[in-house]
């Protein structure tokens, strides 16, 4: 029986989260794009990769790096923020006696 209930603490924290997460997820796609990414973005727009692409023959190594920008800013939190509150529950939720 205390398995069950577990079972079901974990179920029903698991499915309001991932609910309420999807609310939250559009205010962090507007929040990261006008905050994060426009002020970030600036980086990229610099003659200087125009003469390191020289330099590498053609190789557009900025369009790499401002995909790992987006990607670390971006991605990383909004996951992290997403699975590690669950993570957290469940290791509580089952470890306690």
């Amino acid at each position: 029986m205390k398995k069950i209930n577990k079972f079901l603490r974990c179920f029903l924290f698991i499915s309001i989260w991932l609910i309420l997460f999807s609310y939250l997820e559009r205010f962090w796609n507007l929040y990261h794009f006008e905050y994060i990414l426009l002020k970030g973005r600036f980086i990229f727009d610099y003659e200087f990769w125009d003469v390191i692409k020289n330099i590498l023959f053609g190789f557009d190594i900025v369009y790499y790096l401002e995909g790992l920008f987006r990607f670390l800013s971006f991605e990383l939190p909004k996951e992290a923020f997403k699975y590690l509150p669950i993570y957290f529950f469940l290791k509580y939720n089952w470890k306690s006696n």
